[in-house]
């Protein structure tokens, strides 16, 4: 790898370019997942109050479902040669796909200025003396620099991360897993709900799945040879663990101090009293988590903006989503979080019929062309018709109110006779997948091509 700020931005990478080990793509999403977002989940998953048993089945089943998506997505990076929102167009037509790079645009900014809050508040919390505004910028400022130099450089920075962020959550869980009587008050009252269970289900697969439309990004420089088996395996192995990983401290900790309001500052309190040490441990691993998490969404982020306005530089495109982040950050402070993140989750409904329609497009219809990015149709209104079609048709499965906290209160006609159950990612995937075999009439094979 070099260490030279990268020059290519949307555009197609040439062989001579390629290069990289598929093994990096477990350590990128290995280190990416260990984060506050997938932390915060473990208090919600306390809640809702299922045995173990199933507990561990819904944790098992969505890492797993969500990271194989991820990693399906990432083996179309080395075939096409572009970022992921790119390749979209082989599917939807260039300005079909329009829609689809401006939502990623605005939900990968979104998450941004998210973790940024979180990334200051962790330096604030520590020194108090440095406002929390002054400390946004110092974490913005750092994951920034990272994403200048690019994709080489993110790549290592990832490498490193999954090494030392591996070994602070692995201290966090042994702490929070060996407390006396953890889950002693838990299992008072576990009981199985098929709406719980549901919730649970759906919450894992949508944080880990919303990765989705940045896969690409992180495994397009790779030899075209490159092992699609390896890449899908390495990259969906190194989501699921780590987000598992991440979400079973969340729920230790919960249960350890009976505290589910998901603060990173419980995890530092918790840690704290077994000493200083280990409260030092506890911020290095946020700050960490949330630096890792960030850089590839600020990076995402420039190469969604180039697909929106492709005139523009990757610094260019760069710079702009950390100024607007940054603001967004700043006016938001922490009051801004739990508001912003419930229209993030909504955003996120978008992300599996577009999943499934590249997904069949690729595998199935075993579209493999990379000039089709520039070359191919405008507009694929077929395409697009199948994606509304597998939208449409999730809309009575939704549960927004659940899903956005309150902040858009609609609960659909099927979801409320499932008890308010929220399957809707599944339908969008499924009906939008078929839809599109039988609109496009791609030709079903015997057997998928991975490698």
């Amino acid at each position: 790898m070099t260490s030279v700020i990268e020059k290519l931005g949307i555009e197609h990478i040439p062989s001579e370019a390629r290069h990289g080990k598929t093994l990096y793509q477990f350590t990128l999403w290995f280190a990416g997942n260990l984060t506050v977002a997938d932390y915060a989940l473990g208090p919600i998953l306390y809640t809702l109050g299922l045995p173990i048993p199933w507990l561990v089945l819904a944790l098992v089943l969505g890492n797993v479902l969500g990271g194989l998506l991820v990693g399906l997505l990432a083996a179309m990076g080395p075939v096409f040669g572009y970022p992921q929102i790119i390749i979209s167009r082989a599917a939807y037509g260039k300005r079909g796909n329009l829609p689809f790079a401006v939502a990623n645009w605005v939900s990968t900014l979104g998450w941004f200025s998210v973790n940024a809050i979180i990334g200051g508040f962790i330096i604030n919390y520590v020194v108090p003396q440095i406002p929390l505004p002054a400390a946004i910028l110092i974490t913005v400022a750092t994951q920034f620099i990272i994403a200048l130099f690019g994709y080489d450089f993110i790549h290592r920075t990832e490498y490193v991360l999954s090494a030392v962020l591996g070994v602070l959550f692995a201290v966090s869980l042994y702490l929070s897993l060996t407390t006396p009587h953890l889950l002693a008050n838990y299992l008072k009252t576990a009981s199985f709900n098929a709406f719980n269970f549901a919730i649970a289900l759906a919450t894992i697969f949508s944080y880990i799945m919303s990765w989705g439309p940045y896969a690409s990004d992180y495994s397009r420089y790779l030899p075209e040879n490159a092992s699609r088996g390896k890449i899908i395996l390495y990259a969906t192995l190194g989501g699921a663990l780590a987000s598992l990983w991440s979400e079973v401290v969340g729920f230790a900790v919960t249960a350890a101090t009976n505290n589910t309001s998901g603060l990173p500052t419980v995890l530092v309190q918790f840690m704290g009293r077994y000493g200083i040490a280990y409260a030092v441990i506890a911020v290095a691993a946020l700050f960490l988590g949330a630096l890792a998490a960030n850089v590839l969404n600020i990076y995402t982020n420039s190469l969604s903006a180039l697909a929106v306005y492709g005139r523009a530089r990757r610094w260019q495109t760069l710079v702009a989503g950390a100024v607007v982040g940054s603001v967004m950050a700043v006016l938001g402070g922490m009051n801004f979080i739990g508001y912003y993140e419930g229209f993030l989750l909504f955003l996120d409904y978008w992300i599996t019929p577009w999943i499934g329609i590249l997904i069949v497009m690729f595998y199935v219809g075993r579209v493999r062309d990379w000039r089709l990015v520039e070359n191919g149709p405008s507009v694929v209104w077929r395409a697009l018709a199948a994606y509304l079609i597998g939208l449409l048709a999730s809309a009575p499965f939704m549960n927004l109110d659940a899903a956005t906290g309150g902040l858009i209160p609609y609960v659909g006609p099927i979801s409320q006779l499932m008890g308010s159950a929220d399957i809707s990612y599944f339908i969008s995937f499924i009906v939008a997948s078929l839809a599109y075999l039988l609109l496009i009439r791609v030709p079903v094979r015997v057997s998928f091509y991975i490698y």
